[in-house]
């Protein structure tokens, strides 16, 4: 298991909330921190590399 942070980035950029949790791998983590994308951008980290962005859709 391997440990992520999904980041609620706010409409000015900076980070909002954070969410910690654990996952098997890279895919289990973005399906994940997908349920976070409610009205934000979110960007899923695993220690210092960034493994994807999801964009609110407009």
């Amino acid at each position: 298991m391997r440990d992520y942070r999904a980041y609620v980035i706010g409409p000015d950029g900076h980070v909002k909330d954070r969410f910690e949790f654990w996952c098997a791998d890279d895919a289990e983590a973005e399906e994940r921190a997908r349920q976070y994308v409610d009205g934000h951008d979110i960007e899923l980290w695993h220690q210092d590399q960034k493994i994807a962005e999801f964009k609110l859709r407009q």
